[in-house]
């Protein structure tokens, strides 16, 4: 199973999306913060990203795509569950993203798109 770093400035969101996606296997790095994900991000590359975008601001989700895509040592997957999709839209970033889901959506999902990722 994938190895996925999971970012939300939403604790409940957060909380609530480890426990399901621990269920399925995965091993999971969880931030609130932008700067604790750069923190995680920079310690070892995961297979995965699964980020929120506004975090709080739609630029800092913007500013972490460009920055862990921008990674020689990120090879994997990024995908952004979000309330507000059209901030990405029509974005560079959004060239940069394996998917978008908007919020909300079901976990299966979720769980589907992380079933595609190669962990190491």
């Amino acid at each position: 199973m994938a190895r996925v770093l999971l970012i939300d400035d939403d604790a409940d969101q957060l909380d609530l999306r480890k426990l399901i996606l621990e269920h399925h296997g995965h091993t999971i790095l969880s931030a609130a913060t932008p700067a604790v994900a750069e923190s995680l991000f920079r310690e070892d590359p995961p297979d995965a990203v699964v980020m929120d975008l506004r975090l709080p601001e739609a630029a800092d989700g913007l500013r972490l795509i460009r920055q862990f895509r921008g990674s020689p040592a990120f090879r994997g997957r990024l995908f952004v569950p979000s309330g507000f999709p059209t901030d990405l839209a029509g974005t560079a970033e959004e060239a940069l993203v394996d998917a978008v889901l908007a919020k909300p959506f079901r976990s299966e999902n979720l769980v589907a798109l992380l079933s595609t990722v190669d962990a190491r």
